[in-house]
């Protein structure tokens, strides 16, 4: 779900509108698909204008949460 984060004025895509105010949130763009031995590549469409959590992104979700 996309949730608008005020400090950033940006929609940002996380789990639930909790997300804003938890510890684990890091809102980062969008780093597009990595590929082993090239690292991360643009989609080349809207999709690298999108913000999302990076600790959602990288690891998921806490078990806590």
């Amino acid at each position: 779900m996309k949730v608008k984060d005020k400090k950033l004025k940006e929609r940002v895509d996380v789990c639930s509108p909790e997300c804003l105010t938890r510890p684990c949130y890091w809102p980062r763009p969008n780093p597009g698909s990595f590929q082993i031995g090239r690292g991360y590549r643009s989609y080349g469409d809207e999709r690298d204008k999108e913000w999302l959590c990076g600790t959602r992104n990288a690891h998921g979700c806490p078990d806590k949460y």
